[in-house]
C-alpha cells in the first residue's frame, strides 16, 4: 500500500512539473497531454493565454500616449483612422509609462552618437558626469559604461541627501544673496538618462535640477535611455 501511494504521489509530482493533463484547457479548449491523468475526474485548470504583440494590436490592447492624449484621429486613403498606442506588455499603462516630450525647456536633447562623444570626453577628466537616475537595483543590473548612479529619489526635496548630492555635483551654498540658495558656477556638466522615452525618471530629475537653479547649459538629456542604447547593440555593463 505504501509503495502504491508513493508511486502515485511521485507520478502526480512529475505530471505537475513536466506534463499537461488532458483536463487542462486554454480558453476553454482542451490541449494535448503526454500521459493520462493519474487523478480521477480532477477539476479543469484554466491557463491564461499570453498574447503576442500582433494579437494585442488586433485586440486593441491600447494605452494612453501621454497623460492628456489617448489617440489622434487622421484621414488616410479617404478613411478615418485612429493613431493609438498598443500596450506591448500586460501591466503597462499611462501613467506612469507615458511618452516624454522631446525637449525640456532649454536643455539640449541628445542621441546615441552625442552620448558616445560625451563618454569619450570623460577620459579627459573634464568636469562632466554621465548620470543614470534609475533605481540602484536597476542600475546594478545594467547601465551605460562610465555612468554613475544618482537615483531620482535622492534629488527630491524630501531627501536628506539632496544638499550632499548638489555639493558633489559642484554646487556651493550661495552666501551673497538669500534669493538663491545655491551657486552653480563650478557645477559639473551632466548628461542624464533613464530607462526609455516612456519613463519619466530622467525628465523629472532634470526638471528638479532646473528648479533648484542648475543651469540648463550644463545639462544634456538622453531621452531614449538605456533601452534604446541596448536596441542599437551598444555595450552595457
Amino acid at each position: 500500500m505504501r509503495k502504491e501511494l508513493f508511486f502515485t504521489l511521485l507520478t502526480v509530482n512529475l505530471v505537475a512539473q513536466n506534463d499537461v493533463g488532458c483536463n487542462t484547457v486554454v480558453e476553454s479548449e482542451p490541449i494535448g497531454c503526454s500521459i493520462s491523468n493519474v487523478l480521477k475526474n480532477p477539476p479543469s485548470l484554466i491557463v491564461e493565454k499570453v498574447l503576442t504583440v500582433q494579437e494585442r494590436i488586433v485586440q486593441k490592447k491600447t494605452m494612453g500616449i501621454t497623460k492628456k492624449l489617448d489617440f489622434i484621429e487622421v484621414e488616410h486613403d479617404n478613411q478615418k483612422l485612429l493613431i493609438e498606442r498598443v500596450s506591448i506588455e500586460e501591466q503597462m499603462s499611462c501613467p506612469p509609462f507615458c511618452l516624454e516630450p522631446m525637449s525640456i525647456g532649454d536643455v539640449q536633447t541628445v542621441g546615441e552618437l552625442e552620448t558616445l562623444n560625451f563618454i569619450e570626453k570623460l577620459k579627459e577628466k573634464q568636469a562632466r558626469l554621465l548620470v543614470d537616475v534609475r533605481s540602484s537595483k536597476t542600475y546594478q543590473k545594467a547601465t551605460i559604461p562610465g555612468a554613475i548612479n544618482l537615483p531620482l529619489n535622492i534629488l527630491e526635496n524630501e531627501s536628506k541627501y539632496q544638499d550632499e548630492v548638489l555639493k558633489l555635483l559642484g554646487a556651493k551654498v550661495n552666501l551673497k544673496t538669500a534669493k538663491k540658495k545655491w551657486s552653480f558656477k563650478n557645477a559639473q556638466f551632466l548628461l542624464i538618462f533613464g530607462d526609455s522615452a516612456s519613463s519619466s525618471e530622467a525628465s523629472r530629475a532634470i526638471k528638479k535640477l532646473l528648479e533648484l537653479g542648475y543651469p540648463s547649459s550644463k545639462l544634456l538629456y538622453y531621452r531614449s535611455g538605456i533601452e534604446a542604447w541596448k536596441d542599437f547593440g551598444l555595450t552595457t555593463t
